[in-house]
């Protein structure tokens, strides 16, 4: 292999398709990044208490530290994926850890909530760069023979980080104090910056050729974005006034006016044609988008179930909780090797169906369920992420010419991260109808069960339907 092709930093024009331009740092790079971003989110769930004591502020305010990275992510996405198909998918991955360590060490020194809250759309936004560019420059930096293997590597390094965070940053926050996390989370970021300087790929091609400022769909970017955020911020307020429905019907006239452009833009963000080219890219992403609304919110509805009616401490918690996540890195890296000989599809929809399994389980659990049915349906449900992932992710990925690799791969992460957002929003629904404004810690465990239980309902019927609509793909295509 021509190592100066690997390393090649002087210009847009990569190796030939198909051949094995990659090295294993490039997959150590991403990797990282991956593991960072994961273990940056994982790891304020259990400094949410302690950032709440030193700024105290409303919770529903406190709650704003995590929203505003999450809507923030999902507008900006997919423009990010089109900008580093049009450009850099290397150069936009370097902006986007410059961005999460800069925000990550302004937080560290944070002297207000609202400051901490403008820092965490900072870090959305360095987010969405790096989840635009991540898998793109993976894909595109490996042949087909071992993608799914690479790619499986890279889910592994996510839920790494998922199962790292609560642990690490819980014996930080409690020994230490939770402004430390913040600066090693920008001590990991600076890691990954480090080590991609000089080693990873240029795009093996362009999407199209001219000036970057006539190619970027500016009105498309604007609609899409607004209509994202405003939908996914109504969402996450429901139910409430006649203002947050309004707003609700904004969203949805913006993304309508999105698509209405999209159709007669002469340079559209949305690539319609790929949706044209077959029914797997829409179906695979659709059932991400399922998946993850039905599996996201788990990791919360248990914390409260394990605190607040079984009574165990967040140390105790944790510990259980983080069973899931080491299913969920073991099984990718099984899942994503298998997706290179055997259809991913299918691997994908066994995934799906073994979380719809755990999730119909999670229905019967009561105040005296044992826990080993806990620990059970978390293994369950671990492996059941483990194997959908990787190979729903190859699908995707399959579908599309490598000049919309980083489409493709923003596409899915906005499909993901709209999912967590809209499983976010079922509990928030939920627990307002039942609980309305008392505290979490003034609720009744009785009342807390039913509301887990209904829950659970409708996490159930979703990863069904994300587990059929897996099943109706005929199959992948190789695009190189």
């Amino acid at each position: 292999m021509d190592q100066s092709k690997v390393n090649d930093t002087s210009g847009n024009a990569g190796p030939e398709p198909g051949r094995l331009k990659g090295s294993q740092a490039v997959t150590f790079v991403l990797m990282l990044a991956s593991f960072a971003t994961s273990f940056a989110g994982s790891s304020l769930n259990v400094s949410i208490v302690s950032i709440g004591a030193d700024f105290p502020v409303p919770a529903a305010t406190l709650s704003w530290l995590v929203t505003a990275f999450g809507i923030c992510t999902v507008s900006l996405g997919l423009p990010m994926g089109r900008l580093g198909d049009l450009s850099s998918r290397r150069t936009l991955l370097k902006v986007g850890l410059v961005l999460f360590i800069l925000a990550n060490l302004s937080a560290a020194f944070a002297p207000s909530m609202n400051f901490m809250i403008a820092l965490r759309i900072i870090q959305g936004f360095g987010s969405a760069c790096m989840m635009a560019t991540n898998q793109a420059i993976l894909v595109d930096a490996y042949p087909p023979q071992i993608r799914g293997r690479m790619l499986g590597f890279s889910t592994s390094a996510v839920y790494i980080g998922l199962a790292t965070g609560p642990v690490v940053g819980g014996f930080i926050t409690q020994n230490i104090g939770w402004r430390v996390v913040f600066l090693f989370i920008a001590t990991l970021g600076a890691l990954a910056l480090l080590f991609s300087l000089g080693r990873l790929p240029a795009n093996s091609s362009r999407a199209e050729s001219g000036s970057l400022v006539s190619q970027l769909d500016i009105p498309g970017m604007l609609l899409y974005s607004g209509g994202l955020a405003t939908l996914t911020w109504s969402l996450n307020k429901l139910p409430g006034n006649l203002t947050i429905y309004i707003v609700l019907c904004i969203g949805v006239s913006l993304l309508a006016g999105f698509v209405w452009w999209e159709l007669r833009a002469p340079s559209p963000l949305l690539n319609m044609n790929i949706f044209k080219s077959g029914p797997s890219f829409i179906l695979a992403n659709l059932a991400a988008f399922m998946n993850y609304s039905a599996t996201f919110a788990v990791t919360y509805l248990l914390s409260i179930y394990l605190q607040r009616i079984k009574g165990f401490g967040a140390d105790i918690s944790g510990i259980v909780l983080v069973t899931a996540p080491i299913m969920q890195a073991t099984v990718s890296m099984i899942a994503g090797r298998l997706s290179d000989s055997f259809a991913p599809h299918r691997l994908a929809s066994i995934g799906c169906s073994l979380c719809a399994t755990s999730l119909l389980s999670f229905v019967f659990v009561t105040p005296q369920s044992s826990m080993v049915h806990i620990f059970a349906n978390l293994v369950l449900l671990g492996m059941g992420i483990g194997f959908f992932a990787s190979p729903n992710t190859n699908v995707v990925m399959n579908q599309v010419p490598r000049s919309d690799l980083g489409f493709a791969s923003s596409f899915l992460g906005t499909m993901r991260s709209f999912g967590q957002v809209t499983s976010m929003a079922v509990i928030a629904m939920i627990m307002t109808s039942f609980l309305h404004n008392q505290p979490i810690q003034q609720a009744d465990p009785t009342t807390l069960a039913q509301v887990m239980r209904i829950c659970f309902i409708i996490f159930s019927v979703i990863c069904v339907l994300g587990a059929l609509t897996s099943m109706q793909q005929k199959g992948t295509k190789r695009q190189e």
